[in-house]
């Protein structure tokens, strides 16, 4: 979405109204359900990628020596 410099109060209204309410609203909100479910499933699944990421970087550090 883009407003051009000679702006008028409708467009502007119509805009947001769209993102509120409309089509705009519908899918934003879609795509914040499928990244939210995409997060969950990254975080608390036992073998989610966070989890097997974390996993392999503790191997990766207990493997190497590397004291703290």
């Amino acid at each position: 979405m883009e407003i051009d410099n000679h702006v008028k109060r409708e467009e502007v209204e119509k805009l947001i109204r769209n993102l509120m309410g409309g089509e705009e609203c519908k899918k934003m909100r879609e795509k914040a359900k499928h990244w939210k479910k995409e997060a969950e499933e990254a975080t608390t699944v036992p073998n989610g990628s966070s989890s097997i990421n974390l996993d392999s970087f503790i191997n990766e550090m207990l493997q190497s020596n590397i004291t703290l």
